[in-house]
């Protein structure tokens, strides 16, 4: 099962989703593909699944390496640091939000 948490109707949706999967012995790993946020997202969920240790992620997207203050870094085993902190505990890089939306947030 690979969802996405910008597709599926947010965090709690995709919480359920993983619940089903467990349920059902299908392996849920989410698919961060879209955006930074989703991104922290799904590596939050996948954090607090049982039946997971992935999420299916691209790498080179101005949209996931861009947008953070501090960019994705794949350690030596190939994998992502889930991050430490509140909330989805990233920080956005607002003149990269601005850029790739076309809107001025501050």
């Amino acid at each position: 099962m690979q969802p996405d948490v910008t597709k599926v109707g947010a965090i709690s949706e995709e919480r359920r989703i993983a619940w089903m999967a467990e349920e059902n012995g299908v392996r849920f790993i989410p698919h961060g593909w879209n955006t930074a946020l989703g991104l922290a997202a799904d590596l939050r969920l996948a954090s607090a699944a049982p039946n997971t240790g992935l999420v299916k992620y691209l790498t080179g997207s101005p949209f996931i390496d861009d947008l953070v203050e501090t960019r994705w870094k794949l350690d030596a085993d190939g994998m992502l640091e889930v991050p430490d902190g509140p909330g989805l505990a990233i920080f956005l890089n607002m003149d990269a939000v601005e850029k790739h939306t076309g809107e001025h947030f501050r």
